[in-house]
């Protein structure tokens, strides 16, 4: 997947900081809590203590990536705050497409993540048998899904456990995704938690009435019957594939 390939060093440089290592002065750049991305200004922002690392966002006006980690690491500031969990956490936008929509998918979702093609989708090595989905549920119209991926990575030290969700914003589909550390996990219940204060954050941030810039019209889809090709295709968008 897109989000695990080029950024290795960023993450692990991120994650070996949140061990404690912090300058103590008042040198560093101020944290910045949200940025907005895509032709039409999504906003990305998290959780009290989690701050947008700069160097690692990706915005091709098309789609889009952000990581966001502790604020104090980010800007080495202690002043800055520090998470509650120490984690990763990653945004992908896809491209916007008003003719699919993940609400329209919810339904399929668990049964399809469960599938050897959905489990392919979410391998970092394209391998359906490196994955095994943990759980999965949807509240309204946003899907959670934890997973467990066995498969090599170019992340150091990154538990192979992770929770994420998906959800409409506008006409994209944003995936947000916890990461924790290999040597220090973040259990279940924390991951979730804070996976349900990060999608909250974006939702609110992109209500109705921000008045984010129009994206380019999308030419009329014909109907498209529901089913495996069709899921297909509305997976591999999400994925960035």
């Amino acid at each position: 997947m897109s989000i695990w390939t080029s950024r290795a060093l960023v993450l692990t440089v991120l994650l070996v900081a949140a061990c404690g290592r912090l300058g103590g002065g008042p040198s560093g750049s101020p944290p910045m809590r949200a940025v907005s991305v895509t032709s039409d200004m999504v906003t990305v922002t998290g959780p009290e203590g989690f701050c947008v690392d700069p160097d690692s966002t990706r915005d091709s006006g098309d789609t889009a990536f952000v990581l966001m980690g502790n604020c104090a690491v980010i800007s080495d500031r202690r002043s800055a705050g520090q998470p509650a969990v120490q984690a990763i956490l990653t945004a992908s936008l896809s491209e916007a497409d008003a003719s699919q929509t993940l609400r329209d998918a919810i339904p399929d979702l668990s049964a399809f993540f469960a599938s050897e093609e959905g489990r392919q989708l979410l391998s970092r090595a394209g391998e359906a048998d490196t994955v095994e989905v943990l759980d999965s549920f949807h509240q309204g119209d946003v899907f959670y899904l934890r997973a467990r991926d066995s498969s090599a990575s170019e992340i150091q030290n990154v538990s192979a456990d992770y929770w994420r969700s998906y959800l409409d914003v506008g006409d994209r589909i944003a995936t947000l995704t916890v990461l924790g550390r290999d040597d220090s996990p973040v259990s279940s219940d924390s991951g979730l938690r804070t996976l349900r204060e990060f999608t909250q954050a974006v939702q609110l941030a992109n209500k109705s009435g921000a008045a984010p810039v129009a994206p380019a019209a999308v030419p009329a889809s014909p109907a498209q019957p529901r089913g495996t090709l069709w899921n297909v295709g509305l997976f591999r968008r999400i994925m960035g594939g």
